[in-house]
């Protein structure tokens, strides 16, 4: 028979390892931000640290924390992780410099830190969900290499080092700009490399800065779900021209908008046939060939050298403004026999004669060959 001795022995060790369980889990008391941990300090973030591997609740930086933020020990947050201001001016913000989360794997709402001009980081190589959404702003590293998917997702600031290893779908608005607040009037302070290897499905796309490379071999459905008027938006100026392709995209919304403009060497879409609207300004000489059967409107602009689009059979509108030596005559002819549209329906301009530029001709194939125009040309600038 087991000896008391061993017996109290075991209940102790079994009583240790409850509280031991019990106090990785820690519950914050409840107040006027919910269930929440408000931090000032990094002193505050290590009394959570030092007792708790899950947070049932939020933790919130007020906006007196400065300095560095480091979150050691945490796996998960139920809640929140993001600042807030409880009182004070309007435009107080923290004082936050690098975001450090080194062991959080989970966070059942958002991860918001954007507006934090001091930012310059944020790493967290093993957080896997973000249950919401994920809102960073100014950071120049941005380290979420293990993020599999979430619901929104905004990366905004002087971006030049970015890790989405991961990443396999954003469900919703899925935004990501180089440059401080997405303003176009900002320039980038270097560029960026767009790699999302894994990347499957988004809502929808909009993407700006200055790149220098661009690689999506996996996207395969853009579902349009987020209410924005372009299901893939791409803008990328003042860097090398960058290769786009979206080798197995296969579905887009129905009436699925399309916009691409700067500095762009190469654009193939292999598997899409139907589109809403095509719009591209082309800063550098681009040719291009899609095979779209169905548009409604399509407009070309910039430094196009030829276009093809051999299998384009409707259209309701098309515009080309090009910079090369184009044969308009010629070009109207042949998109007006390939869809059976009136001429009003088929524009056709160049600069050439003007600028005295030495661009390739439009060369027109023998069923499509052609630039486009948008009914309504809602300009990148305007998000």
């Amino acid at each position: 028979m087991m000896s008391l001795r061993i017996q109290m022995s075991q209940l102790a060790v079994a009583a240790g390892l409850l509280a031991s369980a019990m106090a990785q889990i820690c519950t914050p008391e409840l107040g006027d931000e919910g269930y929440a941990y408000i931090v000032n300090s990094q002193s505050d973030l290590d009394t959570i640290t030092a007792n708790c591997m899950t947070v049932n609740g939020s933790i919130l930086m007020s906006v007196d924390y400065t300095g560095g933020f480091s979150l050691a020990n945490i796996r998960n947050i139920t809640g929140n992780l993001q600042w807030y201001q409880s009182s004070g001016p309007s435009n107080n913000t923290p004082q936050t410099t690098s975001m450090d989360l080194p062991d959080l794997e989970y966070v059942g709402g958002s991860l918001e830190v954007s507006s934090i001009p001091t930012l310059t980081s944020l790493i967290a190589p093993k957080l896997e969900t973000v249950h919401w959404s994920l809102d960073i702003d100014h950071a120049h590293e941005v380290d979420l290499r293990s993020l599999v998917d979430l619901e929104y997702m905004r990366i905004a600031g002087n971006v030049s080092s970015l890790r989405l290893d991961s990443l396999r779908e954003v469900r919703e608005h899925f935004r990501i700009c180089n440059r401080d607040n997405c303003d176009p009037d900002i320039s980038p302070n270097g560029s960026l490399g767009l790699s999302f290897p894994a990347l499957e499905k988004a809502g929808e796309m909009d993407l700006e800065g200055r790149f220098s490379s661009f690689d999506m071999p996996k996207l395969t459905n853009v579902t349009g779900i987020g209410g924005f008027y372009y299901a893939i938006q791409l803008l990328t100026s003042g860097g090398p021209a960058i290769n786009i392709s979206f080798p197995e995209l296969k579905y887009l919304p129905e009436g699925g908008s399309l916009s691409f403009e700067g500095n762009i060497g190469s654009l193939s879409i292999p598997d899409i046939s139907n589109i809403g609207s095509l719009a591209i300004n082309a800063y550098d000489r681009l040719d291009v060939n899609l095979p779209f059967q169905e548009a409604s409107n399509i407009m070309l602009t910039g430094n196009i050298t030829s276009v093809q689009l051999p299998n384009l059979t409707s259209i309701e509108q098309i515009s080309v403004n090009s910079d090369a030596d184009i044969d308009c005559k010629s070009f109207q002819q042949t998109i007006m026999t390939a869809t059976n549209k009136s001429e009003s329906s088929v524009t056709c301009s160049t600069s050439y004669a003007n600028s005295g530029s030495h661009f390739s001709h439009l060369h027109l194939g023998a069923k499509v060959v052609f630039g486009v125009f948008v009914g309504i040309f809602v300009e990148f600038a305007m998000l």
